[in-house]
This record gives C-alpha cells, structure tokens and sequence, in this order.
C-alpha cells in the first residue's frame, strides 16, 4: 500500500533564481513567499524525484523539493497541488537524488558521514530588519536578524506579511549529529558534550577549527569517530 504524506496545504506560490549571499528586498505589506524569487525559497530549481521514509518502516515516492525559507519539506502532488509534510517527526529521512535530509528541530542535509555519525548544513533565508545597507554590502541590522516564520493552526498555513521593507539574506550553518540522530550545532561545546574530552581537547590544541568551514569539520568529525 501506498504511504500517504501528513501534508499541510499551501497557498499559491510565484517563484522565478541568484547567488548565495545575495539580498532580497521585500517591501511592506508584501508576503515574501509570495515575491521573493526561487533561488531565495528552494533548494532546487525544480521539484525533483524522492523518497520519504518514515520511522514505521513506510515510504512515499513523490517530487520533493527544500523550502529553506519556511524550512518545510513540499512534494507535487499527481493532481499538481504543492504540499508541505506536516507532521515531519515522523520522517526517519527524505531523500532526494543524492541528498539526505533530516529532521530534528528543522531539516538538516547531510553532506559527511562517519560510523554513525554525520555532518550536515542547515540552510535557512533569514530577514535582516533593517533595510539600510552599510559598506561592501553589509546589512547594517545585522545585529536584529531573525528567521521568517509562519502561524500553523490546525494544518492551515497563514501567510505573513512584513510590517515595514526589509531585506532577506541566505545564510548557512553546520551541524552534526550524535549516534542517536540528534543533531546539535556545530560548536566546541558542543563536540566536547559528544565526544571524549581528553582526546578531543588534544586534538583541538594540534589543530585549527573553523566551526563554520566544512573541511575542517569533515576532518573532525572523522577524528571524533574512529
């Protein structure tokens, strides 16, 4: 038998794409997930053939895409309507061509894996509240980021609008998970909560970590699980 997906319905989406790092301005009154472009909502330009499997041992095939924006997993349904899974703590994983996506608190996608324990990026569209721009293209709000949320009651989606223009920016962070699963940012501490101190902390002092550089944490991680 075919699994259905716990969905949440969506209203209409525009989409149209730009380059990581880039500012998008919304304007007041304005939906973002209305106005803003692909590229600033979705992983991948198109929705793309995956499978989702759930912690019962079930799976649903369908055309999945990231929406980093809303941190929503959406599938194309066979009549073309967009859905989000909605109830995603019952995923075990979602994966889409090469990619692996978890959920624990928000999607993570994995891009390293050691034993049992994996490296994974979180993407997300943050709003910068303030719409003036400093020098070299610097959001001089930066210091008020917040992410862009939205009000689920009962499976239905309200869409919010800004109160005042302001400007959206990618922004990505590492994470990594312990043998269990859950998955915690990628920081000092929280490698030394994980992982034996003593070996860690020898490691730490032969080696300089950028806690937001992939190579280095790649090189940790598999330091830490062997």
């Amino acid at each position: 038998m075919r699994t259905v997906l716990p969905v949440a319905f969506l209203f209409c989406i525009n989409i149209a794409f730009a380059q990581t790092g880039k500012f998008y301005s919304v304007k007041v009154g304005e939906v973002p997930n209305e106005v803003l472009p692909i590229e600033a909502m979705y992983l991948l330009p198109h929705f793309t053939a995956g499978t989702a499997f759930m912690r019962d041992g079930s799976s649903a095939a369908e055309k999945f895409n990231y929406n980093f924006l809303l941190d929503e997993m959406h599938f194309i349904t066979a009549g073309g309507d967009t859905l989000a899974i909605s109830e995603p703590l019952l995923l075990k994983s979602v994966v889409i061509d090469s990619m692996v996506f978890y959920y624990d608190k928000g999607y993570v996608r994995q891009i390293f894996e050691r034993h049992n324990y994996k490296l994974a990026l979180k993407q997300q569209m943050v709003q910068v509240a303030d719409k003036t721009r400093g020098a070299y293209d610097a959001a001089s709000g930066a210091s008020s980021i917040k992410t862009y949320g939205i009000i689920n009651n009962n499976g239905q989606i309200y869409q919010l609008q800004v109160k005042k223009d302001v400007f959206f920016r990618e922004v990505i962070s590492f994470y990594f998970s312990d043998a269990f699963n859950h998955f915690l940012k990628a920081s000092k501490k929280n490698f030394m909560t994980v992982f034996p101190k003593e070996d860690l902390s020898k490691y730490l002092k032969q080696h300089k970590v950028n806690f937001n550089n992939e190579a280095d944490l790649k090189a940790l991680l598999q330091f830490c699980a062997e």
